[in-house]
Order: structure tokens, then C-alpha cells, then sequence
């Protein structure tokens, strides 16, 4: 499944990342909301997504609005593949909204079919 593959390498990311922190894996909200990631450590809260697709949407920075909202985060953060398209229009409203976007180095799979070999007599 690949948007597990990606939320996956994206978990290991913020591990990395945010070594003191708490990491809840798509905990359900209140709301029945589930971000894919919040992270808390102290008073502090971080919600992030991984969205590995081809363009970014304002509806994406809408969600993850949404959970920051509920959970009164200081802030959320969008990871994205490498080859996901974001417009200036969103890059602008996430900014507006206090949420970061940063890309990763997750490529797009490659489809690897077998070769066929054909011999003509």
C-alpha cells in the first residue's frame, strides 16, 4: 500500500526529528478527526500529515487546520513527496495558517514490468 509506505518513512522522519517528543499515530479525535501524526512533548503540540500526491490542495491545509484547531497545536506540518506540485496560492494559505510544508526525498514509485522476450523463426 503506498500512502502506508510514505506515512511509514515519514514516521521515521519525526522520530528522527522530534527525538523528545510523544508520537501518537493516527489518534482519533474528539471530533472523529484522525491526523495522521501529533506529536506532544510538555505543553507543546505538533500535528503533522503525509500526503504523497501529485498535487497539493488548500483542502489539505484546510485538514490539517482542523486538527490543529482542535487540539489548540502550535502549529502543523505537511510532508510531501518530492514530485508533489504546490501552487503559490496554497503555499500562501499555509503560511496564513502556521503550517509548514516540507518536501522529502520520496520518489515516485517506478512500475517495473516484466520483459517479454518474442523470438520469430
Amino acid at each position: 500500500m503506498l500512502g502506508k509506505d510514505f506515512e511509514d518513512f515519514v514516521a521515521l522522519l519525526l522520530k528522527k526529528r522530534f527525538p523528545d517528543y510523544a508520537l501518537l499515530i493516527q489518534h482519533r479525535l474528539d471530533s472523529g478527526l484522525r491526523p495522521d501524526f501529533v506529536l506532544e512533548c510538555d505543553e507543546k503540540i505538533i500535528v503533522a500529515d503525509a500526503k504523497e500526491r501529485q498535487v497539493l490542495t488548500k483542502a489539505s491545509i484546510e485538514q490539517i487546520c482542523d486538527y490543529i484547531d482542535e487540539l489548540n497545536a502550535d502549529y502543523g506540518i505537511i510532508f510531501v513527496a518530492d514530485f508533489t506540485e504546490i501552487s503559490e496560492v496554497v503555499e500562501d494559505y499555509a503560511i496564513i495558517n502556521a503550517v509548514e510544508i516540507e518536501y522529502t526525498n520520496w520518489k515516485k514509485p517506478e512500475l517495473n514490468f516484466p520483459k517479454v522476450l518474442r523470438h520469430r523463426n
